[in-house]
């Protein structure tokens, strides 16, 4: 104020030069703004209902939907327990050929030292199959995308390494696949 008593005459208040105040920043200390009835109406913006437009578009980018999660972790329970099922019956695998071989009064099941191997690895590509399905699942699960697709991606190619393990042991039985009442005991194709 001592430079500006000079150049402005007394009893007028001295020029500011400083930018004129915004939103409180120079407001003095304890003071607080409460708006007048008018102020508060025309403060409060009118908010529409929202729409499925609108929930799209608040929603970004790369989100999936609410539903896929919990769609997407059923399937995989549900491939998990496919899976043990698939196991067991990959297991048994000799147990269910001996039992065809005694109902079609055949001759005694004698295994191909390659259906052990067969079975095993039998076993391992369908338990593969579901741990890849899952990781994958779970992995675009943690990305928020859209997952429910590799569960069901997993199971065809787990219904598919089934069948061709389990033809691959059948076709070590040529006794088994040769014998024309086969047909007769489980009717006809």
């Amino acid at each position: 104020m001592a430079e500006n008593s000079s150049s402005t005459p007394s009893g007028t208040p001295p020029e500011d030069s400083r930018p004129r105040p915004q939103y409180g920043e120079l407001a003095p200390e304890g003071w607080s703004w409460t708006p007048t009835p008018d102020e508060r109406t025309l403060a409060a913006p009118s908010v529409p209902a929202p729409s499925a437009a609108s929930e799209k578009a608040a929603r970004p980018a790369g989100t999936a939907p609410a539903w896929d999660r919990p769609v997407t972790l059923s399937l995989l329970v549900l491939g998990l327990l496919s899976t043990f099922f698939a196991v067991s019956m990959l297991t048994m695998m000799t147990e269910s050929i001996q039992l065809l071989h005694a109902q079609l009064n055949l001759a005694a099941y004698e295994p191909d030292p390659s259906v052990t191997g067969l079975v095993a690895a039998g076993i391992v590509g369908v338990s593969l199959v579901w741990l890849a399905a899952a990781a994958g699942a779970i992995l675009l699960l943690v990305r928020g995308k859209r997952a429910f697709y590799a569960p069901l991606i997993g199971a065809v190619l787990s219904v598919v390494v089934f069948i061709a393990f389990t033809a691959a042991v059948l076709a070590t039985d040529p006794t088994l696949l040769n014998d024309p009442n086969l047909m007769d005991v489980y009717g006809q194709l």
